[in-house]
């Protein structure tokens, strides 16, 4: 734990450490925690067939041999691993509030096990599980399930009940299938190599976060300062469609032939090119600096 608990990625690949974690690991621990990610993993095909298969293999209304095989991935999901990481999750916060184990946030007492990204992790995936199980369209159409609408049958989502719940629902769902994502990075324990790269990216992700920071202000910054100009530019007519453009400007994606109205605007276009230069000349390379320092 206080190798891990260091984030040094060098110490961590030392040849001396790499031994004696894998005779640690091949002779005791591997099976052990195999089995419980394989069964993650096979949770994860589950509930991709569900959400992101099944849905989609054909335009216009499921078949009824597509809604059982949908209700019965869903069903696993709620049942074999909501429930059974919400009992991990009550069991593991109800032996850190018996220790005492607790660490202070913000002044605020929070279970120990919650401060790592797996323990925390966790516990986001298991709420976001619960919300969407509140939310699943085939339980609110289960008292209107033949009535009159395209797509009547047993475990319909197309009934009008659930109308008003299947876009909160798709978000819970695009959420819960990035945090399962996530929780597989447990697998890269398999390679001390891949262990010590994902080391690296935990360690320079606060160097990530001030560039984003700082992207952030310069958006607002020009956004605000552009609207606030003479112009009939309608990308840049308020603070927030400026700000839209800006960072549309700063991943490439703001489409070429809108420079072109530009040119009769030069303040406008002037403006925008002092953005373009300090997020292409200068954020950009002081982000390279920072990841080389944080790395070395």
């Amino acid at each position: 734990e206080w190798l891990a608990e260091n984030k040094d990625p060098k110490l961590i690949s030392h040849p001396v450490v790499v031994l004696f974690s894998d005779l640690i690991w091949s002779r005791l621990a591997q099976w052990f925690f195999l089995l419980g990610r394989v069964y993650f993993l096979f949770t994860l095909v589950v509930f991709i067939a569900s959400q992101s298969i099944l849905s989609h293999l054909h335009a216009g209304q499921e078949t009824f041999e597509e809604h059982v095989a949908i209700f019965a991935c869903r069903l696993f999901i709620y049942l074999g691993s909501m429930c059974t990481l919400l009992y991990t999750q009550i069991r593991r916060l109800t032996m850190d509030l018996q220790a005492g184990n607790l660490v202070r946030i913000g002044g605020v007492p929070v279970p120990a096990y919650l401060t790592n990204f797996q323990g925390g992790g966790a516990m986001f995936l298991v709420i976001t599980l619960v919300l969407m199980c509140t939310q699943e369209p085939i339980f609110w159409c289960s008292g209107n399930q033949d009535g009159d609408f395209a797509g009547s049958g047993l475990f319909t989502t197309s009934c009008p009940e659930a109308n008003s719940h299947k876009h909160i629902y798709s978000v819970f769902c695009c959420i819960a299938m990035l945090m399962y994502f996530a929780l597989l990075t447990d697998l890269t324990i398999f390679s001390m190599r891949v262990s010590a790269f994902l080391l690296v990216c935990f360690r320079v992700i606060s160097e990530l976060g001030l560039f984003l920071l700082a992207l952030a202000f310069l958006i607002l910054a020009f956004a605000t300062s552009i609207s606030s100009l003479n112009h009939s530019q309608k990308d840049f007519a308020s603070v927030e469609k400026g700000a839209l453009s800006l960072f549309e400007i700063s991943l490439t994606m703001y489409p070429t032939s809108h420079f072109e109205s530009m040119q009769d605007e030069p303040w406008v276009l002037a403006a925008v090119a002092v953005f373009v230069i300090l997020i292409a000349m200068f954020l950009l390379n002081l982000l390279v600096a920072q990841l080389n320092q944080a790395y070395q």
